[in-house]
């Protein structure tokens, strides 16, 4: 009996020496790193958010908790204002070496991410180099190098993009595979995300990043040509709510672009001379800022010469009608006839001419 007893308790000791199957510890010993305080933070609505926090005194600090599936978290060492991003998942995650490149093992998850990072790198390192080329061929105006650079930066742009697509493809069964592609939505369209939703199958269905690729995917089909245009309300810039059912009955351009983007500040004249040629026969933009600042957003309205009706809710790409309208890139427009169907989408320059004159000319 006694026996008995003693084994029942080794048991439940053990068991609760060993914890669930979804602990995790991470743990540090880093090198000339200054005293002070590590957050464990994480993504939520594009907004980082702290988790843990811990005193670090001699480089050495150490986090526990749980967590489900492998997920993408963040380690911040305040006083040497450090930032690392890696996969967190079951078991232990060890941070070594320096503080401004530590080594991270122990997850597998993360063996995974650094490799598809390595070769970004090597991508990166080979677009560094044209850049320095560039500057040179600028200085002497040399304009026939000029052109042979702007040839070979578009081939290691598509060099890069097809590699992203082909990595994210080949991790079948790990986060690492969504993940790049939630990371990169820009570069890809409705059938590419149908595609690698079909790759993945139903073997990361719990992940995170496959809930957030299931979403995009709803909301891509729900802004295709020929759909009704989700309608929205937002506030102009003297603060009255603005839907954009007020403009049933036009064409209306909703122009999706911010002060602080470069290319959308390009496009505008182009916009601005649209509606100048073709305001007075039905056509008119509504555009919606992904601006954080009022005072930039206003100034930018009058220095493009953006005479139509501008709204925002100041929530940069948190913005209520670029999220609804699946925005993953900016400048970014939809156009919608007098009864509120999309019937084309991203005119930029003469597309958006062209498409105009097909409709009023």
């Amino acid at each position: 009996m006694k026996n008995i007893l003693w084994i029942a308790l080794f048991v439940m000791t053990f068991a609760a020496c060993s914890g669930p199957d979804n602990h995790y510890k991470i743990t540090g010993k880093l090198d000339n790193a200054t005293p002070g305080l590590v957050v464990l933070s994480q993504v939520v609505d594009n907004q980082l958010v702290a988790v843990d926090s811990v005193q670090m005194t001699d480089g050495s600090f150490a986090f526990e908790g749980t967590i489900g599936q492998p997920e993408v978290y963040y380690l911040s060492f305040v006083a040497d204002e450090q930032v690392h991003r890696f996969f967190l998942e079951p078991g232990v995650v060890e941070f070594i070496g320096a503080v401004d490149g530590p080594i991270i093992t122990g997850s597998a998850t993360q063996k995974i991410y650094e490799d598809f990072n390595q070769r970004m790198t090597r991508l990166d390192d080979d677009r560094q180099k044209l850049y320095e080329e560039f500057r040179v061929a600028m200085d002497g105006g040399d304009t026939v190098q000029l052109e042979a650079i702007r040839t070979k930066a578009e081939r290691i742009d598509q060099t890069q993009d097809e590699f992203v697509k082909e990595y994210a493809l080949s991790q079948k069964t790990s986060v690492v595979g969504p993940y790049i592609i939630v990371s990169n939505m820009y570069k890809y369209n409705l059938d590419d995300l149908k595609k690698a939703r079909e790759n993945y199958g139903t073997a990361l269905d719990s992940s995170k990043y496959i809930k957030i690729l299931d979403k995009q995917i709803q909301k891509l089909q729900s802004v295709e040509i020929g759909q009704p245009a989700p309608v929205f309300v937002q506030n102009d810039t003297a603060g009255n709510p603005v839907s954009l059912e007020d403009f049933r009955g036009q064409y209306v351009l909703i122009d999706f672009w911010a002060s602080w983007c470069g290319p959308c500040r390009q496009e505008n004249p182009n916009v601005v001379a649209a509606w100048q040629q073709y305001h007075d026969k039905g056509f008119t933009v509504f555009g919606v800022s992904l601006d954080r600042k009022k005072q930039s957003w206003l100034d930018a309205i009058a220095a493009d010469n953006l005479t139509w009706t501008q709204v925002s809710d100041l929530q940069y790409w948190n913005n209520q009608a670029s999220n609804m309208y699946a925005v993953s890139s900016i400048p970014a427009n939809f156009l919608i006839d007098p009864q509120g169907v999309i019937i084309a989408k991203d005119l930029r320059g003469e597309d958006l001419q062209n498409k105009l004159k097909e409709l009023f000319d």
